[in-house]
């Protein structure tokens, strides 16, 4: 039952959906607005209205493969099916109402009904998906390596994942019976056949290195024509710790050739105006506690309440980024530009409080409503940095290709950046979202940023 890998499991899940959806819409719906005399009287209406809008929200779930098998790393991959479902049902209905005389109820007041159905059919998927071991991801790794080290250690600290990793393959055979943090190495490479059959793999993972004549290529392709999906181990990772990995394994070729790191026009549009949007209104609606913050700032410390800092942009392009003085007056007068440290000593007492909550970082809305950056993106960085940086780091310079950001996937994922070795870890993330430039990422990383801020996660 509830199963997505057989017939019988996928329409017990069509059936539940079905009750689901009916239930939540006579609890929500009917009960709550007044249907008129002569359809309430109908013993037509009232039995096909539900019936109609069970129907099409199955029929929508159905189209967004939300009963087909599917690999889900995370909720969010599974939200990203369920919200283009809900907007087909709401097409569907609204129009469905628009053109049917004996269904004129269909308008807007049906939007919270559906939105409660959507919500009790997102936690039914999640509760199938992730909670249900049998529906989970079944997946082997080819390789004993550190890359597939980081992969089952990352695994193991969800205990609700998409995903469970079956075991490892290797291509050594000393290796054979021993195990990765509890993971066990199953076989060598040239079983890998065999090893799929006997423990039922969906999915295997190709993290091994060195593959000049030990690659079981034909093997794998036996595996693929048996519907095995098969993922090189950087593309598996990538979704699992949501950052790309920069290795002597990684050549520009890789960039050139992989899906994403492309940037629709319209979002980048809807960015813009978002920003000028919102920076506007924030600026306006904020100025009293600004007020306050400068008022703090220069009763505390001789020096401009203003602090503002040369920073590398978009296409390499510098600009001037301005922020709350933080620190006292002429910090690197002595030792010239350094990384902020973990308590560092030139941070003033009201510099402590407003970095903790990132008040210092409002100012910053004066440059997004310049254009010069984005709500969300790479955190710009000083001159000085970039161009070590840029010796130092490959691909560093790629991080220039989109708008800098207020806040970012490196800053809801990595601690705070004290030296260039981890300006190289968040480059990871800062690739990662590159890649994956999109309004759902957006929409992630403002979420993510809103709860460090109320649970005081600053600097």
């Amino acid at each position: 039952m509830f199963s997505v890998r057989t017939t019988l499991g996928a329409i017990t899940i069509i059936i539940a959906d079905a009750i689901i959806c009916y239930l939540v819409l006579l609890l929500t719906f009917f009960p709550l607005f007044d249907i008129p005399a002569w359809q309430s009287s109908s013993r037509l209406y009232n039995q096909l209205s539900p019936f109609l809008f069970t129907m099409i929200v199955v029929l929508s779930l159905s189209l967004a493969r939300l009963y087909s098998f599917m690999e889900y790393i995370y909720s969010i991959d599974l939200l990203k099916r369920i919200i283009p479902s809900f907007l087909v049902s709401l097409l569907s209905i609204a129009t469905l109402g628009y053109f049917t005389k004996g269904f004129t109820s269909l308008n807007w007041k049906l939007l919270p009904s559906l939105v409660a159905i959507y919500a009790c059919l997102f936690a039914f998927r999640w509760f199938l998906f992730f909670a249900m071991r049998k529906n989970r991801t079944r997946i082997l790794i080819l390789g004993a390596n550190e890359q597939a080290r980081i992969i089952v250690k990352e695994s193991q600290k969800r205990k609700f994942r998409g995903y469970d990793i079956i075991g490892i393959s290797t291509s050594h055979k000393s290796h054979v019976g021993t195990n990765i943090h509890g993971i066990q190495v199953l076989c060598l490479a040239d079983q890998i056949e065999e090893t799929i059959r006997a423990h039922s793999a969906d999915s295997i993972v190709v993290t091994q290195r060195d593959r000049r004549g030990k690659l079981p290529v034909r093997e794998l392709l036996k595996c693929k024509m048996e519907n095995i999906h098969i993922q090189e181990g950087f593309t598996f990772y990538e979704k699992v710790k949501r950052e790309i990995i920069i290795s002597d394994f990684l050549k520009p070729s890789w960039f050139i050739f992989e899906e994403g790191f492309f940037q629709i026009s319209i979002h980048r549009s809807i960015k813009r105006m978002q920003g000028i949007v919102v920076s506007f209104f924030l600026l306006a609606i904020s100025s009293p506690l600004l007020l306050l913050v400068a008022i703090l700032i220069k009763l505390e410390s001789p020096g401009p309440v203003f602090f503002w800092q040369e920073r590398v942009g978009h296409r390499g392009k510098t600009f001037n980024l301005f922020k709350f003085r933080s620190m006292r007056n002429e910090a690197e007068a002595i030792k010239g530009p350094v990384f902020a440290q973990k308590n560092d000593p030139r941070i003033t007492r009201v510099g402590a409080i407003i970095r903790k909550i990132r008040l210092d970082e409002i100012p910053q809305f004066i440059n997004i409503f310049k254009g010069d950056m984005d709500m969300v993106g790479p955190r710009p960085e000083r001159p000085v940095f970039v161009k070590q940086l840029e010796e130092q780091v490959p691909y560093y310079n790629l991080r220039h290709s989109v708008k800098p950001g207020l806040t970012g996937w490196a800053q809801v994922n990595y601690s705070y950046g004290e030296s260039f070795k981890d300006s190289k870890e968040k480059l990871h993330y800062d690739l990662y979202y590159i890649k994956h430039f999109s309004w759902h990422l957006d929409l992630l990383i403002i979420f993510l940023t809103v709860k460090e801020v109320l649970v005081g996660r600053g600097r």
